[in-house]
């Protein structure tokens, strides 16, 4: 018993010792764990302390204001992605109620809550407004017709001419006839705007999304009246016998003769393409700039120099502005005792809606024209002109006009650019305040040096501002765009658009020739500039296709991170750009590609690549499948098709992962492909008895029925387990997308494990190429 030290508290034996150890080991963590506790609570509640103090200091800086466009925007993309048209009436109903709640609310929390969930309805209601305002008829079905009616705008391109009509009469008459057209000739014509036409042609309702999410040009041409679209099949003749056009058509169709012919004026001087690019930073057509310029410009990163948007409205209203307030000043004589400087904003306001009408007035256009006539009234009335709350004015103004604009990239790019830029000048202003003595110390080469930083910074803001919605809907970076702007920018600003506004001036009096020749050597240096950017190593990167939720997680970070001036904020808008980023990288590829009719498909071999099945090239959809798949391959590379075995009744490849692959373009080959093939895609309705398995196979078919339903298709996986992503929701009916009764009639095949139809938002430009915030132009007719 002695020797048992174990019955004894402290005793060595071998019970003793064990749980004493025990018990000090099972202490220890209690103790350590009670203090991380503490430690944590404490940590916590100096968190919720820290986060009440920036609430606070946020709203005595009023910074909430600024989130009022956002939640408009995505109010109208909630709009937007409904599935059938939403009762505008109950829209309203809640609307009031939220406000009468809001007038009320005695808590300013409560307050601020209540007036977001306003904007959002607001977002929400305006999308409904413009739709029900419009009522664009849409065309039912391909028709082959005899169009007679008056050409309202007319652009020449470098394959003829694009136009739209006013239509006055369809022989034979189709079902929903639309009362707005656009179509391609391929030839040149001396009509003008505003002439009576006769013509025949082919004509098809608006294409639907070659991939889902992507560029629904269904929805586009509803909110641009525009009911059909086609080719021109005979030849153009002149209709004199039409009723006589309304005041705005004779209006609008005057402002598009004068564009052409000074389009036509500029070409003739400068020639070729470089005077296609002078032309279009004037009037906006586009149409003769050679593709072969328009590439090296978008890979150099400036193409957004020639599309007429912010630098081109920012610079002709500064030209505007110093110039008017150089001549008040030397006519008044006394500087400080007139209000030269808002005489001077007064006529920068009118010389920049002269231009926006006189360029069309695209959206673009008229964007930035919204944002420059805010910024400008804000010094009519004594405040800061470049200020964060101009541009949410600016932003709720836009979306209140324009509530599509918010799917589209022209908009995401240009407001996140401007907003990031901003924001900037802000923290740079707060700086030099802070810093006065500093500033003073300057000499001219600490000024210099400032003036270069200042450049550099805007040029990288507003290209890592950009960079996620380029990526998302173009699949593509232009990692040299810094240098592109930091070449071409000054030259634009100094030469270009100066001797523009000059050659506009002369014009009317016949002496602009001398000015258009200035105004072409300096394009002629950008494109100099262009062919040596685009021609670098790595000019174009192409990155992976992402989701509509990983670019909201990324836009919500950034929103937090720019419009926010608080830690918290930033650092938790800083951890939710890491995270989108996270699930970016992480992005699933898919292994089929499916077109939206089922006549070709993208095949990931064994390689990783993608194979090509189909007789024929789509090139318009390879422009978007190939880019989305971090593919640098062209659509006509032949490497494309490898692995790939045709003939004339179809397709077949074996990648490794998911077994033989069938594309079916005859009857005739169904009782082969169904038997020897795992997947079957086909346009034409596949037999019972393939969609059943036959003999010992049972392929996943997608056929005719299939694609009525669905539309364009991305599968992951394979077999039972494949989960499907498509552009179009059978159950869908909206204005710009009617649920047919013949696709109503069209039995829905079975579904697979999962499918999720991805509504078409953001929209997707139609030309990948066409990476920058402001030319994202609807897609070329023939499609």
């Amino acid at each position: 018993m002695a020797q048992d030290g174990g019955n004894f508290p402290g005793g060595r034996g071998p019970g003793g010792g064990a749980r004493n150890g025990g018990a000090r080991a099972l202490a220890l963590p209690g103790r350590r764990g009670r203090r991380l506790a503490v430690r944590l609570a404490e940590w916590a509640e100096r968190a919720l302390a820290s986060l009440v103090s920036a609430v606070v200091l946020e709203a005595d800086r009023r910074r909430f204001f600024l989130w009022l466009p956002v939640l408009f925007g995505a109010g109208g993309v909630a709009y937007f992605s409904a599935e059938v048209e939403p009762s505008l009436p109950a829209a309203l109903s809640a609307l009031a109620i939220l406000l009468l709640a809001a007038a009320l609310a005695r808590r300013r929390v409560v307050f601020l809550a209540l007036l977001g969930m306003c904007a959002l309805l607001g977002g929400f209601i305006g999308g409904a407004v413009k739709t029900a305002a419009l009522a664009t008829q849409t065309l039912a079905a391909p028709a082959s017709v005899t169009v007679q009616g008056r050409i309202t705008t007319l652009d020449h391109t470098v394959y003829g001419a694009r136009f739209v009509v006013e239509v006055q009469d369809f022989l034979p008459a189709v079902e929903r006839m639309p009362s707005r057209i656009r179509v391609t000739f391929r030839g040149k014509t001396t009509l003008r705007s505003g002439d009576g036409v006769l013509f025949q042609a082919r004509l098809t309702p608006p294409g639907e999304p070659s991939v889902p999410g992507g560029f629904d040009f269904q929805r586009e041409a509803y909110f641009q009246r525009l009911g059909a679209v086609g080719l021109v099949t005979g030849a153009l003749t002149p209709a004199a016998d039409l009723p006589p056009a309304s005041i705005r058509a004779r209006f609008e169709a005057a402002i598009d003769r004068g564009r052409n012919a000074l389009t036509a004026r500029i070409i003739d001087v400068v020639g070729g393409s470089t005077g296609a690019i002078a032309a279009a930073l004037i009037t906006g057509k586009r149409g003769q700039i050679a593709e072969a310029d328009n590439e090296r410009w978008r890979a150099a990163g400036i193409y957004h120099i020639v599309s007429i948007s912010g630098l081109h409205m920012a610079l002709a209203a500064g030209l505007f502005f110093w110039t008017a307030r150089i001549i008040f000043t030397l006519g008044t004589g006394a500087r400080g005792r007139r209000p030269v400087k808002k005489w001077a904003a007064l006529v920068a306001m009118a010389g920049a809606t002269a231009y926006d009408v006189f360029s069309g007035s695209d959206v673009a256009t008229e964007r930035s024209l919204i944002m420059t006539l805010v910024m400008l009234g804000a010094i009519l009335v004594d405040r800061p002109a470049l200020a964060m709350r101009n541009l949410a004015i600016a932003g709720l103004i836009v979306l209140a006009m324009r509530p599509e604009s918010v799917l589209g990239p022209s908009f995401q790019m240009s407001f996140s650019a401007v907003a990031g830029l901003v924001a900037y000048a802000e923290a740079m202003r707060r700086w030099r305040e802070r810093r006065p003595e500093r500033l003073q110390d300057q000499g001219v080469a600490g000024r210099v040096a400032q003036f270069g930083l200042d450049f550099v910074m805007t040029s990288l803001i507003a290209g890592l501002a950009t960079a996620p919605f380029q990526a998302y809907h173009f699949h593509r970076l232009n990692p040299y765009g810094l240098l592109g702007n930091a070449l071409a920018i000054p030259l634009c600003s100094l030469v270009v658009m100066p001797s523009a506004l000059v050659g506009v001036v002369l014009y009317p009096l016949g002496l602009d020739a001398p000015v258009w020749s200035l105004m072409g050597a300096g394009v002629d240096g950008i494109q100099i500039f262009a062919a040596w950017v685009s021609g670098l190593s790595g000019a174009v990167a192409t990155t992976l296709r992402f989701s509509a939720a990983t670019l909201s997680m990324i836009a919500f970070g950034m929103a937090l991170v720019i419009l926010m001036t608080t830690p918290p904020f930033r650092v938790f808008g800083g951890a939710c750009i890491a995270a989108g980023l996270l699930m970016w990288s992480r992005a699933p590829q898919p292994a089929l590609i499916l077109d939206p009719a089922g006549n070709a498909a993208l095949v990931r071999g064994a390689d990783g690549r993608m194979v090509l099945l189909g007789r024929r090239r789509p090139v318009f959809a390879l422009q978007q499948w190939l880019p989305g798949d971090g593919d640098a391959r062209q659509p006509r590379d032949p490497t494309l098709t490898t692995g790939a075995l045709c003939d004339r009744l179809g397709c077949v490849a074996s990648p490794a992962d998911i077994g033989a692959v069938a594309l079916t373009l005859d009857p005739a080959a169904f009782a082969d492909d169904c038997e020897r093939a795992a997947v079957v895609i086909s346009p034409l309705p596949a037999p019972p008895s393939c969609r059943a398995g036959a003999a010992s196979a049972n392929p996943t078919v997608y056929d005719r029925a299939h694609f009525a339903n669905y539309g364009a298709t991305y599968v992951y996986g394979a077999g039972a387990a494949a989960k499907l992503e498509t552009a179009r929701n059978p159950r869908t009916d909206r204005p710009w997308s009617p649920r047919s009764a013949a696709r109503a009639n069209i039995p829905a095949p079975s579904p697979p494990a999962s499918i999720t139809s991805k509504p078409s938002y953001p929209l997707r430009s139609p030309e990948p190429e066409t990476a920058d915030p402001d030319a994202a132009d609807p897609p070329p007719d023939a499609r």
